[in-house]
């Protein structure tokens, strides 16, 4: 086990069965065991807590940072929480309760109080002295923050700039006091576009008067993409993200409501077919193209609205452009339109029997029926940003649904009116 990586470790760990799993685990030294159970997947992670004791556990804790801690004491029940948390050293229990109080989805909830913020009048020297003292204990941070005597916030500075200062300079005429910080309560998602779009490695947390709360690093930010990555996916889908963890009746619970929305529109889609039943009893080759109509129009609102999704997720796109993405997936949907009408409408004239009249329902109704889809997916994202609801859910089952709804109901439309002039 000496020669393995965690990440490795957590690899086997995952594929043993419990009871192994357990024995596996409890040969490893609390040093190991912590940077292991921060490789697990959440799935096995909440298992392998299941198995732990509360003496072991608060063994593995002390030796972690402070945000891991957390994350994994936040996992545990009720009762089981507080015992780890008594079992804990003094310091890292306090440092994790701190962290308890902030909601796990927002800055505080992902930061960590491991950092090193020394007072901004101090020397160059000093500050050096501090940080053999403080690598004594854990590697040192890449960076130093600057604080007044009300540690709020002031400045920052990178160690390798302290180190070739002239010793006697104090701290606030070496820093960089254009410090880039989050509120504590701003949502993950946001904190990680902004350390994306500043090109950050660490970046520190503060309150509303300015206060360092902690500093949220690199690691925490790419779990926090992956996070909300697989969330989105999940949501595509109509689907939740802690599925591999959750009994089969949740499960079935959390498919079911969206499966019903599909199920109602489709039902809706019956109900179309019925009122149009006369039109496809004088004309069956009508029959023939639904399927194309519906999956068409499905898949083209689905890769709108996945377009937009993604933008609205990376804040490439937001409201004020909402006209100019409207007008370009008009031209592109009018585009793809144009070419599918025109092969499947020609397909028309040949299978359907009935001559050009056909070609021409079905591939103005080919044509339609996407552009309409196109706009659907786009303006669906929008309307759920809007209302503060996932824009993710407006890419499954429901752009789907309604486009198909749509493009049957252009459909026959269409067919009745064209049959009625041109027939």
């Amino acid at each position: 086990m000496k020669k393995l990586h965690p990440a490795d470790i957590a690899d086997i760990l995952r594929n043993l069965e419990p009871g192994k799993r357990k024995l596996f685990f409890d040969s490893l030294k609390p040093e190991v065991g912590a940077k292991v159970l921060t490789e697990l997947d959440p799935a096995s992670e909440t298992e392998l807590l299941k198995e732990l004791e509360s003496p072991q556990l608060s063994k593995i804790l002390d030796v972690m940072s402070p945000d891991d801690a957390t994350d994994v004491i936040a996992d545990l029940s009720q009762e089981k929480k507080n015992k780890v948390l008594q079992l804990m050293s003094v310091e890292e229990s306090a440092d994790v309760k701190e962290l308890l109080k902030y909601p796990e989805e927002t800055a505080g909830g992902i930061m960590t109080t491991d950092f090193l913020a020394l007072r901004e009048n101090i020397t160059a020297v000093e500050a050096i002295n501090f940080l053999r003292k403080y690598a004594q204990g854990d590697p040192p941070s890449s960076f130093i923050y600057a604080v007044d005597g009300e540690k709020k916030l002031k400045g920052v500075l990178p160690i390798r700039n302290l180190i070739i200062a002239p010793p006697e300079k104090p701290l606030k005429a070496i820093m960089d006091e254009e410090v880039i910080s989050v509120p504590v309560d701003l949502d993950q998602e946001n904190v990680a576009q902004i350390v994306a779009k500043y090109n950050l490695a660490v970046i520190p947390v503060v309150d509303k008067t300015n206060k360092l709360l902690g500093v949220i690093t690199a690691d925490d930010i790419i779990d926090v993409i992956k996070e909300e990555a697989e969330e989105d996916i999940y949501h595509m889908v109509g689907s939740d993200e802690g599925e591999l963890s959750n009994s089969v009746f949740r499960i079935a619970r959390g498919r079911l409501f969206w499966l019903v929305v599909t199920l109602f529109g489709g039902i809706f889609a019956c109900v179309i077919l019925r009122s149009f039943r006369l039109t496809l009893e004088k004309i069956v080759a009508l029959a023939f193209f639904i399927p194309v109509m519906m999956d068409m129009a499905g898949n083209v609102g689905m890769q709108s609205s996945t377009v937009v999704v993604r933008s609205l997720a990376t804040s490439n796109i937001n409201f004020s452009k909402i006209w100019k993405i409207l007008f370009k997936e008009t031209k592109i949907a009018a585009l793809i339109g144009s070419m599918c009408g025109l092969g499947v409408g020609a397909i028309a004239v040949f299978l359907g029997g009935e001559g050009f009249v056909l070609g021409i329902v079905v591939g103005v109704s080919m044509f339609a029926a996407i552009v309409v889809a196109a706009l659907t997916g786009t303006v669906v994202p929008f309307i759920f940003k809007h209302f503060k609801i996932d824009p993710a859910f407006a890419s499954g089952p429901i752009v789907t649904t309604v486009d198909d709804i749509i493009a049957l109901s252009i459909y026959f439309m269409l067919a009745g009116f064209l049959f009625r002039v041109m027939g």
